[in-house]
């Protein structure tokens, strides 16, 4: 079989295309020339018919511009933030004070006491001896001989330079361990036995 020639089917088509064309007028005399045109462009090879775009149906627009706000507003109220913000806006507001600190009043210190203790007299070989102290705060804060032998000129002159002495060694041991006086051996040990008995009395 010989293949056939492009524009033999087209010479073919064409012809076709006129017969229909023919036939339609004569069946309709009054039909529309621009229908008959419509037809004929229809029948026409190569012919496309376009059709108009559809628009979408109004409520799958309304339910597809819905449904982002829906889903926004869902994302929002379920979202940690929001809820942070739900929850500490309906929390009431604590007010918490802190204790304030004790008072603690401090007293101030008493002052220590003083008292004078007397010892007991001692008789020594040139008379007798008494020493008398004052304490302050348990501190012997002065020392002094209440007797002392003075029946002789001699006595009363070793006694002068014995007793003083003896008072400023009292001061600084604090008790009744304190050296005796060259040359008033006497009335030194009769010195110590006597503020040795007024320390006991004091305690």
């Amino acid at each position: 079989m010989r293949k056939r020639h492009p524009l033999r089917q087209l010479v073919l088509v064409s012809a076709a295309t006129v017969s229909t064309v023919v036939l339609l007028l004569a069946l309709k005399p009054h039909t529309d020339p621009a229908l008959a045109q419509g037809a004929t462009a229809a029948t026409s090879p190569g012919a496309v018919i376009s059709s108009p775009p559809s628009s979408p149906s109004p409520s799958l627009s309304s339910s597809a511009s819905a449904s982002p706000t829906k889903t926004a507003k869902k994302r929002a109220s379920s979202s940690p933030t929001a809820r942070a913000s739900h929850s500490s806006s309906a929390a009431p507001a604590r007010t918490s004070s802190a204790p304030s600190a004790p008072k603690t009043t401090s007293a101030a210190p008493a002052a220590p006491t003083t008292r004078t203790v007397t010892g007991g007299t001692v008789q020594t070989k040139y008379g007798p001896v008494q020493v008398r102290i004052t304490l302050t705060g348990g501190k012997i804060t002065d020392a002094a001989a209440v007797q002392s032998p003075s029946s002789a000129p001699r006595s009363q002159e070793i006694s002068s330079t014995a007793i003083p002495q003896l008072n400023r060694e009292t001061l600084a041991a604090q008790s009744a361990n304190i050296d005796s006086v060259s040359g008033a051996t006497y009335t030194s040990q009769g010195y110590k036995q006597s503020l040795q008995s007024a320390l006991d009395q004091a305690g």
